[in-house]
């Protein structure tokens, strides 16, 4: 036998300064042996190579024996066992996964923003992270992590409804972490929109399995880790259905988009579905239509799923909301003392009443209205019934004395006007006293005895400023 050294590298993987170490004598014997190593090694190769051929022939014999009987049931279930036979790779020494994190930046994730940073960060940093994970448990398997990440905002949120980490070469995926961290933190520090109640889950489920750029969706494994304190449009749950601002797409979505495109582009990606729900109850109805999608699904012979992951109990979220308001919006009457006094705080007064709309916003309550008594030693009606969207940033300043009664009458005149679809909160602001302060608190008291009466429920009066005695029912 003639071997060349370049032989003994590409055929048997020895490398050929290993026999320089030894004695000519020997290199008869060490060939022998080497010989006998690998034929050893063929041979399991062919033994493990027939084991498999057999039982995907038996399988092969068992799913064409009961397709002939006509038996449906037992040749699908055969077929499925002998795909996932065909599908099932000898142990790899690589493995790439791409991981996608979805994320709802809506106002409603506010109080869940920085837990859900700090959940992405552990998940990718540190000695419990998932590759640090996967490598102890697979220490004979090297692993590559890519991520990409698309945070969304909802449909009528136009074109911010979007926001994807775009790489130079029009890629989304990275395998730089710090690049994805540092996004993720720039997008999560300002949840805003919404508009309503349920969210564009769907669309965004769509949007990132759809990435088209040639180097998206290319590794071994593939998931969606998506997080969301929200249902999808059309999926709210029942007891939030009356809810004016529950859903503004209860039928149909305007692109046309299904649960089953949402899980047909996974199933195509070959990916599964990570649900991180920061409200369980919310997200219940999503997450079992997206499951049901996926078992009924023709081509999800892999058998890809939703994995649910509660970030908050379900009762702690239940409990939490459970002195919420019912399905009505609020009518927010402002009544700001614009007197003399108030001439060097007046932009204050400004600035409080744009955040407190700010904050509605935030929280989704944009079916709510605004009004606005401003009032020095008289009245004035300077905004009736707006929406949030309509209502004005800017309040004109007169001066002049102050009482309290005119402001009183006006606020309560406006709250009696109140549509039935909502109910009257009043912010009263003022940094001072009036001779007729019992009698404007005369008046709201009245009208809280009349509302109580007529609904059940007290005014909700919020007083602001100082010195300031008024009846207040909170």
């Amino acid at each position: 036998m003639i071997l060349l050294e370049t032989d003994l590298e590409s055929d048997f993987g020895i490398k050929a300064v290993e026999k320089e170490q030894l004695p000519k004598g020997q290199w008869y014997e060490w060939l022998c042996n080497i010989r006998v190593k690998h034929q050893k090694e063929q041979c399991i190769l062919i033994e493990e190579s027939l084991k498999d051929a057999t039982e995907k022939d038996g399988l092969t014999h068992d799913y064409f024996d009961s397709l002939l009987a006509g038996n449906k049931a037992e040749s699908k279930e055969q077929f499925k066992k002998l795909y996932q036979l065909i599908k099932k790779p000898p142990v790899p020494s690589s493995v790439h996964i791409d991981l996608a994190l979805v994320i709802d930046v809506t106002g409603s994730m506010s109080p869940y923003a920085q837990s859900t940073v700090s959940t992405i960060e552990n998940l990718l940093c540190g000695t419990s992270s998932l590759m640090s994970k996967l490598s102890t448990n697979f220490p004979e398997i090297e692993f590559q992590l890519r991520l990409g990440c698309l945070c969304f905002r909802d449909i009528d949120d136009g074109n911010n409804k979007f926001t994807e980490l775009v790489l130079s070469d029009g890629s989304h995926f990275t395998s730089h972490v710090s690049t994805v961290l540092n996004f993720v933190k720039r997008v999560c520090a300002a949840p805003s929109g919404g508009f309503d109640l349920a969210e564009d889950i769907i669309g965004a489920i769509h949007h990132s399995a759809n990435w088209q750029n040639g180097e998206d969706w290319t590794s071994d494994i593939k998931f969606m880790m998506l997080f969301s304190d929200a249902s999808a449009h059309g999926l709210l749950p029942k007891t939030s259905a009356p809810l004016i601002n529950g859903d503004n797409y209860p039928t149909r979505h305007p692109g046309g988009l299904t649960t089953n495109d949402a899980v047909t582009s996974l199933v195509t990606r070959d990916a599964d579905l990570f649900f991180c729900s920061f409200n369980p109850s919310a997200t219940e109805r999503t997450e079992d239509d997206l499951s049901k999608y996926f078992k009924r699904h023709p081509d999800n012979v892999a058998e890809h799923s939703v994995a649910r992951i509660p970030m908050m109990p379900k009762e702690a979220v239940e409990s939490s909301t459970s002195s919420a308001p019912s399905s009505h919006g609020r009518h927010i009457i402002f009544v700001l003392d614009e007197s003399g006094s108030m001439s060097n705080s007046w932009s204050g007064v400004v600035v409080a009443y744009n955040k407190y709309i700010a904050k509605r916003r935030q929280s989704q309550s944009d079916s709510d209205l605004v009004s606005v008594v401003q009032f020095n030693g008289q009245s004035r009606i300077t905004v009736h019934h707006a929406s949030l969207s309509s209502a004005p940033s800017d309040l004109p300043y007169n001066g002049g004395g102050t009482c309290f009664h005119p402001a009183a009458l006006s606020a309560c005149e406006l709250a009696r006007g109140t549509p039935s679809t909502h109910v009257p909160s009043v912010v009263f602001m003022s940094d001072g006293s009036a001779s007729d302060a019992a009698a404007a608190a005369h008046e709201f008291s009245l009208f809280n005895s009349n509302l109580y009466r007529s609904s059940r429920n007290h005014l909700e009066l919020h007083v602001i400023g100082k010195c300031i005695k008024m009846y207040s029912q909170t």
